[in-house]
């Protein structure tokens, strides 16, 4: 049995990071490419900082790991008011194997306990996988499309 948990990013996390979201198929639905250790320095040196520069919006940033290897990431943004926004990415060598499922389910359980209760996640309408990830944590399409993607709610 594996042993899956979360600990919060640290900019130093960038290089293993780098490695886990080298694959390009990891941006099929969101777009984009693989970052490189400086993007991501730059983008953690931010994201660690745990709110926007404005106080509007606190963010939580967790790195999922897996016996103590690094495979992906959750993440919350938390605005002063209104649903909180969950997503999460596992490095496509790690799929399959219900991490992400597992993951996304601590990160909501960190997030009641600080009191917060109205999730979203806003998923591309072809990626089915996140779609059955969603679907069991709780979570349902609604008809709001925001980018292209569809928001689900808890």
């Amino acid at each position: 049995m594996t042993d899956l948990g979360l600990r919060p990013l640290r900019v130093d996390d960038a290089a293993e990071m780098a490695e886990v979201l080298a694959d390009p198929s990891l941006y099929e639905f969101t777009g984009g490419e693989p970052p490189s250790v400086a993007d991501l320095e730059r983008r953690y040196a931010v994201q660690t900082r745990g709110r926007s520069a404005d106080g509007s919006e606190q963010w939580v940033n967790e790195i999922v790991e897996v016996d103590a290897r690094a495979v992906g990431y959750v993440q919350a943004t938390i605005p002063a008011d209104g649903a909180t926004e969950i997503a999460w990415v596992i490095g496509a060598p790690f799929q399959d194997r219900g991490y992400a499922r597992q993951a996304a389910r601590l990160l909501i359980e960190q997030l009641a306990d600080r009191g917060v209760t109205d999730v979203v996640a806003h998923i591309h309408p072809d990626h089915i996988a996140s779609q059955r990830i969603a679907a069991a944590l709780g979570m349902v399409a609604t008809h709001v499309v925001v980018d292209g993607e569809t928001r689900w709610t808890n």
